[in-house]
């Protein structure tokens, strides 16, 4: 089993302060793409 990447929990706690994708993704310096991409992958590893 491989370890779990903390640093996705950092873009769901600003997702959900942030509200939107978009405004998420530029407090994090990310492209939006960027961030739906980590969201992709969280919701893979939580199922």
């Amino acid at each position: 089993m491989s370890r779990p990447d903390l640093n996705l929990l950092v873009t769901l706690d600003v997702l959900l302060a942030e509200g939107s994708v978009a405004r998420g993704a530029r407090r994090l310096k990310l492209s939006p793409s960027a961030m739906s991409r980590a969201l992709a992958r969280l919701r893979e590893a939580t199922g």
